[in-house]
């Protein structure tokens, strides 16, 4: 393949650069693809590169499938106009290309997508659908039109018709959410780690807020009504910057991990210090969280210190007692894996192995691949984490999420003011950032955290930003890798805390309506609980309503308590439909950020009816089916036993 001559990079570079700063113009309502498909142009097809000519400057698309209207041509010769120009050749054999043909005003003419944000404009040959002229390349009023139609990468607008002909089309062109605001507690210092768990088994979630001013523990007694328990519960006097709670001796109880202290629960609900970690693990603390290393089900512990890199400590299992210390044995002392790094670290499964690795947000950023053998093989990111001399550490709270695909895991990582998105792109590592539409375009600044979860209940997962002190931000996922700067669009959808920087984020289900919540550690000392009220805007639609408030309303959320003694920690779900795609996938235990933690509680939304096969694989590969069928129903509680027979006697 050939480099793209100088002139021809310079114009595209100069046209981007008078589109890219329209803020406003990102997206189209009025002009999203299944308009074009359903109302502007006779046919929409897919089509794949299958042959490229240079010097005949042509290349032949396969027509691989027709979305609407009807096309005969099994293939298509598209040519430049200029014979000087031979940007068909800088395309890819086998890169799929959607296109629309035969506008209702011009039959003669042809939009199709490539990729880079940039459309294309072609006219049929003589009335022969089977010839396309490339007549405008890289044109200003081309791009101008077709700007905020679809931006992304262009095998992803091939799979949305692909949905579109299948009739599950959902790509919004507008956010839909509400939040009101619980203060649930005021510190004395800013907030760091936040926890949203059910602390006290009745049912409810309960909240936790670290600060140098002292840590504090407050129960939901009724709805959304919390009080503080911290000395009832005997957790008075701890102060710290990082909280994780997990069942760490297997006994039904949650205990908590503050810093580098494990304190367990009794019969009574109090809490006792435990030494079951060394003195120093809180030393120098940056953040620490319950992670399942080692495949046991039991819940380990990992620890960033500043300057000093990753720990790891091994839970011993049933027999229960001090953790063992094993960051020299999983090769975490080593130097390129980040042993004299600072930063956060977060934990995944990033090549889909059953085993965790994790992501460590140091030097310039760490993807730790955990091995066979439980070693971990460093690979560099080579991502910007400097903080505008604030010193290491103080962005890339990163977070491993089905953010690119649902059916795959994506590691998102903040940097001060951008983000970088990495997915699996043909079994490589890629950065796939510049095809996320305003994820790319509007980030916040001094942004330090991220958590990642559906919070529209829309089926896609979301994008909530913490940042070291200015507004937070938060990025509704429209699907096929594209997402929308939610408080652009509704800013009054979004209480007062969120105009407030806040390091700590958690999510869960806090007061039981399917939608997920968001306990935010603010930078000014406040705990608040944003309470998501999205599925009070869902009301039966009339013979009127659009396409996607009608989906939205159809809607079924399943509530997913996954449980068993061992093994939710790390544990995965994957939710197939009948024709076994994936429609969902989750991982308890992702959203640690700044050292948080999440509700292990997972609410997935389903947007079409039939029946559905739910896999759970706890993390020591205890693995159970549960069929689900979704239909009228628009909640469904869906509990999910360990098998007895895999329980620890």
């Amino acid at each position: 393949m050939r480099t793209m001559n100088c002139a021809t990079l310079a114009a595209i570079l100069a046209i981007l650069a008078m589109t890219t700063g329209r803020a406003q113009a990102y997206i189209k309502p009025e002009l999203q693809p299944d308009k074009l498909a359903n109302e502007t142009y006779q046919s929409a097809i897919g089509t794949k590169i299958i042959e490229r000519d240079a010097d005949a400057h042509t290349m032949t698309l396969k027509v691989t499938d027709v979305f609407t209207g009807t096309f005969k041509p099994e293939t298509i010769t598209v040519t430049t106009t200029d014979d000087t120009r031979d940007e068909p050749i800088f395309l890819d054999d086998g890169q799929l290309i959607a296109a629309y043909v035969s506008n209702l005003v011009d039959e003669d003419q042809v939009y199709f997508y490539t990729g880079g944000g940039i459309w294309q404009e072609a006219e049929i040959v003589d009335g022969d659908r089977s010839k396309w002229k490339w007549t405008v390349v890289h044109d200003e009023q081309t791009i101008e039109s077709m700007f905020g139609t679809f931006n992304g990468d262009a095998t992803r607008l091939v799979e949305m018709m692909q949905d579109l002909k299948r009739g599950e089309y959902y790509f919004p062109a507008r956010p839909f959410q509400r939040y009101s605001q619980v203060v649930v507690g005021a510190f004395d210092k800013p907030l760091r780690g936040v926890a949203l768990y059910d602390v006290d088994g009745d049912g409810d979630l309960d909240a936790y807020g670290c600060s140098a001013a002292g840590n504090r523990l407050y129960l939901q007694d009724e709805s959304l009504e919390f009080t503080d328990a911290t000395a009832k519960l005997g957790l008075d006097g701890i102060a710290g910057a990082s909280c994780s709670f997990a069942d760490a001796n297997a006994d039904g109880r949650a205990d908590l991990l503050a810093d580098g202290v494990i304190y367990t629960q009794g019969d009574d609900g109090t809490f006792s210090k435990t030494t079951w970690l060394p003195a120093g693990a809180g030393e120098a603390l940056k953040s620490s969280a319950f992670v399942e290393l080692n495949g046991d089900g039991y819940p380990d512990v990992v620890v960033s210190q500043v300057d000093r890199g990753l720990h790891a400590y091994l839970n011993p299992g049933k027999d229960g007692g001090a953790f063992e210390h094993a960051t020299g044995a999983l090769g975490l002392s080593k130097e390129a894996c980040g042993a004299t790094g600072t930063g956060f670290f977060t934990p995944g499964d990033w090549n889909t192995d059953g085993r965790t690795d994790l992501y460590y947000g140091a030097g310039r950023g760490l993807l730790l691949i955990q091995a066979k053998d439980g070693t971990f093989t460093p690979g560099s990111l080579g991502l910007d984490l400097s903080a505008f001399g604030e010193g290491a550490g103080m962005t890339g709270a990163g977070a491993f999420a089905p953010l690119w695909r649902n059916d795959s895991p994506s590691l998102l990582v903040p940097m001060d003011a951008s983000f970088a998105l990495f997915a699996t792109i043909g079994g490589r590592l890629a950065n796939v950032i510049t095809a996320t539409n305003e994820l790319e375009n509007e980030p916040a600044e001094q942004q330090i955290s991220v958590l990642c979860e559906d919070l529209d209940a829309d089926g896609y997962v979301d994008i909530y930003t913490g940042t070291r002190g200015a507004g937070c931000n938060y990025h509704c996922n429209r699907g096929y890798g594209s997402f929308m700067h939610s408080n652009k669009y509704t800013p009054e959808a979004f209480p007062k805390a969120f105009n407030t920087g806040a390091w700590g984020l958690a999510a869960g289900d806090a007061n039981g309506d399917g939608a997920n919540d968001i306990l935010l550690g603010g930078v000014d000392g406040t705990l608040a609980l944003l309470v998501n009220e999205t599925l009070s805007l869902r009301t039966p639609p009339k013979a009127d309503t659009t396409h996607h408030p009608r989906k939205r309303y159809n809607t079924t959320i399943l509530a997913i308590d996954v449980k068993g003694p061992i093994g939710v920690v790390g544990a995965k779900l994957v939710l197939k439909d009948a024709d076994k795609r994936v429609v969902a996938t989750r991982r308890i235990g992702n959203n640690v950020n700044v050292g948080s933690c999440s509700s292990g509680r997972v609410n997935l939304a389903v947007r079409e009816d039939g029946e559905y096969v739910l896999t759970v694989t706890w993390s020591d590969g205890t693995s159970r089916d549960v069929t689900v069928e979704v239909g009228e129903q628009r909640r469904m509680a869906v509990t999910v036993e360990r098998p007895k027979a895999d329980c620890p006697q």
